[in-house]
């Protein structure tokens, strides 16, 4: 069973603050990672406004 990540997708350029009407969550199958790649599983995240 192939597994699944969920990928953030900006759907709109955000006027002003962020909001969560300008991003869209997405949930995809990951590929098995080819040769000379790896895959890496991200514990956080940030997006800083600076």
């Amino acid at each position: 069973m192939p597994a699944k990540t969920r990928e953030i997708h900006l759907r709109s350029r955000p006027v002003g603050m962020p909001e969560a009407g300008n991003f869209a969550i997405a949930e995809v199958e990951l590929r098995d990672p080819g040769p000379g790649e790896v895959l890496v599983r991200n514990s956080w995240m940030s997006v800083d406004p600076y």
